[in-house]
C-alpha cells in the first residue's frame, strides 16, 4: 500500500510540474495557428491573382479582436457566378495586431504576376500579430510579404 501511495504522489508531482508547460504550449499554438491562417489567406489571394491574371486584395475588415480579413477579387467573366468574398476571422483570444502594413493602410494587393501592386517601399509589407490576448507574456509573429509576393512567417518574440 505504501508503494502505491508513493507512486501516486510521484505522478501528482510530475503533473504539477508539467501543467504550466502544457498551458504555455497551448497558448503558443493559438498564436501560431492565427499566423498560419493569415499566411494561408495571403497565399490563396496571390494564387487567385495569378490564376485570373487580375489584382486580388486582402483587406483588414476589423483590426480589433476578433481580427477579420476579407479577400476582394474582381468578378469573373459571365456566365460564371460572382464569388462570395472570402472572410477570415481570427478568434479574439488568439491574436491581436501589433502592427499592420502602414504604407498601404493594412491592404495587400497582388497583381496578375503574383507581385505586390503599387508597392515601392524598400521594406516588405508586414502584419505583426501578438497573443494570446490578455496574457502577461505575449508572443509576437510577423507575416511578411515582399515586393515579389513571397509570404514568410517569422516569430520575433517567443516566450
Amino acid at each position: 500500500m505504501i508503494e502505491l501511495v508513493i507512486v501516486v504522489a510521484l505522478i501528482a508531482i510530475m503533473s504539477l510540474v508539467a501543467a504550466p508547460w502544457f498551458v504555455r504550449l497551448a497558448k503558443r499554438n493559438q498564436i501560431k495557428s492565427a499566423a498560419l491562417e493569415i499566411e494561408t489567406t495571403l497565399l490563396a489571394a496571390r494564387m487567385k491573382a495569378v490564376k485570373r491574371n487580375q489584382p486580388v486584395s486582402v483587406v483588414i475588415s476589423s483590426n480589433v479582436p476578433p481580427l477579420e480579413f476579407q479577400t476582394i477579387e474582381p468578378n469573373p467573366p459571365a456566365p460564371t457566378p460572382t464569388p462570395v468574398p472570402g472572410i477570415l476571422k481570427i478568434p479574439g483570444s488568439a491574436a491581436q495586431f501589433y502592427a499592420t502594413p502602414a504604407s498601404t493602410g493594412g491592404t495587400v494587393t497582388f497583381g496578375g504576376d503574383g507581385r505586390l501592386v503599387n508597392f515601392t517601399a524598400p521594406t516588405p509589407a508586414v502584419y505583426s500579430v501578438e497573443g494570446p490576448v490578455g496574457a502577461t507574456n505575449m508572443n509576437r509573429i510577423e507575416i511578411r510579404v515582399n515586393s515579389g509576393g513571397r509570404v514568410e512567417v517569422t516569430p520575433t518574440v517567443w516566450q
